[in-house]
Order: structure tokens, then C-alpha cells, then sequence
């Protein structure tokens, strides 16, 4: 009896520890349970904030982002639109539940990481095929890696001819010669007798304006131009100072080597230009409208590319600026080609000995004057094959130059048929683009702001968060759980 009545002791001391251990075990897979579940609603209260993106900017830009305003509602009803979400995945077992907001992951972070990012992945998911045949590769392909930069030798011989001129200029002064050698130069010299001679291209293009060149490009069967504007009040690209494109219309008179130089360079260097940024490229090309195609038929703006390289608030002065850059990159190109033709060469050597008359010292520097004026004019005809939507070839030769320098007007109305292998208007306008990448990242902002206000009035881009983090607080039956969670598109 004494035995049974120990078994019955041990036993009872054993079935009660076992229990002291399971309600332990419990207590702590409960709490355990209950933190997990705590970590689990805070994870899901920031995924849920990551729900509230923009859509139209999503559907139309493929970038995804939220405004941590709220539209307008501000950062405090986010916080408290967090901890309603998160008190109720946690339900009614828990208490003193609490949500800090913390830092955002802004989409203009750290010279626009978040957005240039988002940019890439659509490339690389959604333009895969795209990409192989357009952007920056194509171009370079197309190109063989050349731009217009003047060779050395030619360079040379622009120089030559500017110092003969200069000294012949200089020993006219001196021996007190002929008011016309002196202070205007070839122009003044030159006054006059062309008239008994023969026609100066010249002439022709000193008397173009801006807005008529723009007129001269335009497809013969569509002279009309968007009319539409834009305000630019908050635009992102406002907030950053010195942006721009800065871009000088090339001088039309071609009187003088000097300042035809500066038209000569202003755009002559772009290839290096290209270089990284082909996600870049073919974005833009993709999801922004241009003159010869609609990406976007809800966009403020017809000519959203150009907008990207000039800055202007208006379709009209976009494309008039775009038109006269794409001259500016042409021109050299053409000019390195004319002066590499020798039958032109020739041909522009008897038209400056007429125009030089008495002054056979000037005939060098006229040359290469008027090589310039009838490369300028070749670029006119070259950019408007690129207007009608074909490609113009890139380098020229006798075969595919279009304009004839005495029968200028009938040259620029031409039909003009297509190269295969040339380079077509969004090829230009990506180089241009890329010529200032900055700017450009800044002006899609823009655009990408102004058009998602149409359905959002209140967003902002300054505003734009493609990530938060925040701190949770809860309490669970006396202890309290505390939880940094982050999340990001």
C-alpha cells in the first residue's frame, strides 16, 4: 500500500510539471503566434499603402508610384489611414496600437534613381524587342560611329583660308585701299557684283526666317502645327537651375568663317553622347508622342519629344526649335561630305572667283563660305525627308545629295525617296535628347506631372514616393511588440 500510495505522489508531481510546462509552451507559442501575427499586419499595412499608386501615370508611363500627400490630404492622413489598416488585421486582442511614419524613398531621389530604375525594367521586360532595333545601338550602327565632327585636314584649310583673308585684309588697310576690304569684309567686298554675274546662294538664305525654314520642312500635303500650350507653373525641370538646352540658330548670312565655325560645332560632337543610355532612349520613344507619332493621344501636348530637348510651353515652338537642331546636326555632316566632292568643290571655286571679282584673295575664304551656305541647305532638304516620316541617308555623296546650289527652291521641293539605311526623325531627336540627359530626365517629370493633374489636380511629383518606411507599436495580454517594416515598388 505504502508503494502504491508513493506511485500515486510521483505521478501527480509529474502530470503537474508536465502541465506548469505545456501552459509555458503555450504561453509562449501564444505570444510567439501573437508577434508573428504583428509582424505579418505591419508587412501587409505597408503593402496595402503601395496599393494606392498612381494609375494613370502606371498606365501610361509604367512607372509605379504613390503621392504621400494623399492628393492633398497630407502625410498625417497616411499615417492614420496605416494604423486603421493595421488595427484592423490585428483585431480586437490587441491594444495601445501605434504607427510613426518614418523616411520615404522619393521618385527624384539621389538625381531621379527610383525613376531611372523604373525606367530600365520596363525596358527590359516590355521593349525587350525594341530595343534591339531602335535606340542608341541602332544609331551607332547606322552611323558607323561618326557624327560631324570636322576632320583635322579640313579644319586646316578653313583656317588657311580665314588667315589669308585676315592678312590680305590687314595689308588692303594699311596701304589705305578700298573702303570695301576693310571693316565688313567679304560681304561688303563682294556688294554688287554678283548681279552681273550670277545668283549668290547666299542671298537665298539670309533672307529665311525661322519660322519659314520650319514652313520649308513641313510635309508638302500637312502644313499644320499643333497649337496646343501648356502652363509650367511647379515643373519639376523649374526647380533645378541652369537646365536647358541651350541652342543658337546657325548664322544664315555665311558672310563671315568665323561665326559659319560656330554653327559648324555647335552639334557636330554627339556620339559620345550616346554612350549608357540606351534604356533611356528607348523609353522616351516608346511612351511620349513626337510629331510623327502618337504615344499618348490623352497628353497636353502633340509634341512631347521635342518638348524634352527645347523647353518651350508651346507644340508650335517646340517644333520649330527641334527643327532647327536637327539642321544643326545635319550641317556639318554635309559639309565635310560637299567639301569632299570635288566636282562641288569645283563648281563652288568658279562661283567664288565671280563673287570675289578684283579680289581673287578672298576666293579661298568664299568657297568655303558657300560650301557652307549649300551644306546649310542640303540639311534643310534632309530634315524635310525626316518630317514626312522616312529616313534620310546619314553620310551624302554625289549619288544621294538632293539640292542643286543653283536651283535651290526646286531642290527643296523635291519628292525625296526614302533610304533604308539612313536614320529617321525619332534617330534625331534621340540624339538630341541625349545631348542633354539631364534636362531631359527633369522634362519628362514635367510631362508626366502635367498630364496625370488631368485626373489627380492636386499631385505634385515633388510628391511622388516610390517607398516609406514606418515603426509599429502593439500590445498583446500586457507585452508589447515594436516593428520597423519598409517596402518599395
Amino acid at each position: 500500500m505504502n508503494n502504491e500510495g508513493r506511485i500515486v505522489v510521483f505521478m501527480s508531481m509529474i502530470s503537474g510539471v508536465f502541465l506548469i510546462l505545456i501552459t509555458l509552451v503555450l504561453q509562449v507559442v501564444t505570444m510567439s503566434v501573437a508577434e508573428s501575427k504583428a509582424v505579418v499586419a505591419s508587412r501587409m499595412t505597408v503593402s496595402d499603402m503601395k496599393s494606392y499608386y498612381n494609375s494613370y501615370i502606371f498606365e501610361h508611363y509604367h512607372i509605379l508610384l504613390f503621392d504621400k500627400t494623399m492628393e492633398g490630404q497630407g502625410e498625417a492622413y497616411l499615417e492614420e489611414l496605416m494604423q486603421i489598416y493595421y488595427c484592423e488585421k490585428l483585431g480586437e486582442a490587441y491594444d495601445d496600437t501605434d504607427v510613426k511614419l518614418g523616411q520615404f524613398t522619393m521618385l527624384c531621389d539621389n538625381a531621379c534613381q527610383a525613376f531611372r530604375d523604373q525606367m530600365k525594367e520596363h525596358v527590359l521586360y516590355a521593349c525587350a524587342e525594341k530595343a534591339t532595333q531602335t535606340g542608341v545601338d541602332y544609331i551607332v550602327e547606322k552611323t558607323d560611329g561618326k557624327d560631324g565632327t570636322l576632320p583635322e585636314d579640313l579644319q586646316e584649310d578653313i583656317k588657311d583660308a580665314q588667315e589669308t583673308e585676315k592678312n590680305r585684309m590687314a595689308m588692303s588697310e594699311n596701304a589705305q585701299t578700298d573702303d570695301e576690304d576693310t571693316a565688313d569684309g567679304i560681304s561688303k567686298k563682294t556688294e554688287g557684283v554678283l548681279q552681273e554675274t550670277e545668283e549668290d546662294p547666299r542671298e537665298y538664305t539670309k533672307k529665311l526666317s525661322s519660322s519659314a525654314i520650319l514652313n520649308l520642312v513641313l510635309p508638302d500635303d500637312d502644313k499644320s502645327v499643333s497649337g496646343a500650350a501648356i502652363q509650367m507653373e511647379d515643373f519639376p525641370s523649374r526647380m533645378h537651375m541652369n537646365l536647358g538646352m541651350a541652342y543658337e540658330e546657325i548664322d544664315r548670312t555665311f558672310d563671315d568663317l568665323t561665326g559659319m565655325q560656330v554653327g559648324l560645332v555647335q552639334l557636330a560632337t554627339w556620339q559620345d553622347a550616346l554612350a549608357d543610355s540606351g534604356a533611356m532612349a528607348v523609353y522616351i520613344g516608346d511612351v511620349f508622342n513626337c510629331f510623327t507619332k502618337t504615344a499618348n493621344d490623352t497628353a497636353g501636348l502633340s509634341y512631347e519629344q521635342e518638348y524634352l530637348i527645347a523647353g518651350k510651353n508651346t507644340d508650335y515652338e517646340n517644333l520649330k526649335s527641334v527643327a532647327h537642331r536637327m539642321i544643326g546636326i545635319r550641317f556639318p555632316i554635309n559639309y565635310i561630305s560637299l567639301c569632299g566632292q570635288a566636282d562641288k568643290m569645283t563648281k563652288l571655286t568658279t562661283m567664288a572667283t565671280s563673287i570675289a571679282g578684283a579680289a581673287p584673295y578672298l576666293i579661298p575664304a568664299i568657297k568655303y563660305l558657300l560650301a557652307g551656305c549649300w551644306a546649310y541647305i542640303e540639311a534643310i532638304a534632309d530634315v524635310k525627308v525626316l518630317f514626312a516620316g522616312k529616313k534620310a541617308s546619314f553620310v551624302k555623296n554625289s549619288e544621294n545629295w538632293i539640292t542643286d546650289i543653283n536651283h535651290i527652291s526646286e531642290s527643296l521641293s523635291k519628292d525625296i525617296q526614302e533610304d533604308g539605311n539612313g536614320l529617321d526623325y525619332q534617330a534625331y531627336l534621340t540624339i538630341l535628347q541625349m545631348l542633354n540627359r539631364e534636362s531631359v530626365m527633369y522634362r519628362m517629370l514635367d510631362l508626366i506631372q502635367f498630364n496625370a493633374r488631368q485626373e489627380s489636380p492636386s499631385f505634385l511629383i515633388r510628391n511622388a514616393a516610390t517607398g516609406l518606411q514606418a515603426d509599429f507599436q502593439t500590445t498583446y495580454k500586457g507585452k508589447t511588440f515594436f516593428f520597423h517594416q519598409s517596402g518599395s515598388y
